[in-house]
């Protein structure tokens, strides 16, 4: 039976918002005093994902693991907090060390000790299982380079460990929040490839509340063509490809079923420019760098970023940083809109696609 999502989770989420969320910062780098400065970055893990005992009173599950590439090579260790439930009946460890992925939170600046360069200003750490994430608590970090080690002693280890401490907790919740969101949805599967995708009710329509990931080739990557981008993000797509990209019984929404979804979710009806700052309310609690929204209405918008058309190549840009989606044209007019997230941005605003051959990420509306 498909759940009317938007009904169904509101009232969840008010009463989050009116408990825990009111005290605690709307960033993580709001915990750091630098509002807008933090990065949230990919890293890969090096080897295997150690995990030890599990303690089922507490969900409980101590790991460790070497993070290597892209100025960052140390070992992390710590405590997940993860059900029994996943730990039982999903394959939790072997999804972990098939994704081999952490994400990190970090002031992105790579600092200099003799030959080697390297981050050092490390906030948080959390394991990619799937495309579920698990902050650390109780980090340690053990950085290979003895001289970065003396330094991240002296500047950080115990200095901030009471704000690393806060930050994982503001992780779990994000967290925690988005598998309320994924139980709280329906499903569909879309015969061509087999991936599930969670969907939501808008005004009597069904929404893919998730970017689509179905290969178009030639017409649709993978950011930085990395597949556990995708995992997460979707693919980004050409036009050509978002008009073949939807599964069978859903279609590329029209421009102005955009406006009728946002109408639907925000209640407001004066025109989405005029409806307040609703665009945080789209986002995703986790993907954006410096933190991310409130995901009010499990839309769950992350920041896929784009592929952008550059002379006689392409570049990828802006994770992180920007979201935009495909619309299909009109009948008869030739106009192709794009609608938009920004990382600053109060508001979903449309945009004219400036290269039909750029790549934005797709979601679909039912009906063929």
């Amino acid at each position: 039976m498909k759940l009317n999502f938007y009904k169904t989770i509101i009232p969840l989420l008010t009463a989050v918002a009116a408990g825990a969320w009111a005290s605690s910062p709307k960033t993580w780098d709001a915990i750091f005093n630098a509002e807008g400065q933090g990065d949230y970055v990919r890293a890969s893990i090096d080897g295997q994902v150690r995990f030890f005992k599990y303690t089922y009173y507490g969900e409980v599950q101590p790991v460790a693991f070497a993070v290597k590439g892209d100025g960052f090579d140390f070992v992390v260790s710590g405590n997940l907090k993860v059900s029994s439930d996943k730990i039982e009946k999903n394959g939790f460890y072997g999804s972990c060390n098939e994704t081999k992925e952490a994400w990190i939170s970090c002031f992105n600046r790579p600092q200099t000790f003799g030959k080697e360069s390297q981050v050092v200003n490390i906030k948080g750490v959390d394991l990619a299982c799937g495309d579920d994430l698990y902050a650390l608590r109780d980090m340690r970090i053990k950085f290979k380079n003895t001289e970065v080690q003396k330094w991240w002693n002296l500047k950080y280890e115990q200095s901030e460990k009471v704000k690393r401490d806060k930050l994982a907790e503001f992780r779990i919740e994000e967290q925690e929040h988005r598998s309320e969101v994924k139980d709280a949805s329906s499903m569909i599967v879309d015969a061509r490839d087999g991936q599930p995708y969670r969907t939501i009710l808008v005004d009597g329509r069904t929404w893919l509340a998730q970017n689509v990931n179905y290969n178009i080739p030639g017409e649709s990557w993978c950011y930085e063509d990395k597949d556990s981008y995708c995992s997460r993000g979707g693919r980004l797509y050409t036009l050509e490809g978002a008009r073949q990209a939807c599964p069978k019984g859903f279609h590329l929404p029209r421009d102005r079923e955009w406006q009728d979804m946002l109408t639907g979710l925000t209640g407001c009806y004066d025109g989405v420019q005029n409806c307040g700052a609703f665009g945080s309310k789209l986002k995703a609690k986790t993907g954006w760098q410096g933190g991310g929204g409130t995901d009010d209405y499990g839309f769950t918008v992350f920041s896929a970023g784009r592929r952008d058309v550059v002379g006689r190549g392409f570049r990828y840009v802006d994770m992180g940083e920007y979201a935009a989606f495909w619309s299909a044209q009109n009948g008869r007019n030739e106009t192709i809109w794009i609608w938009v997230l920004g990382r600053m941005g109060d508001n979903m605003v449309r945009e004219l696609a400036p290269n039909n051959k750029n790549a934005y990420s797709v979601r679909c509306i039912d009906g063929d």
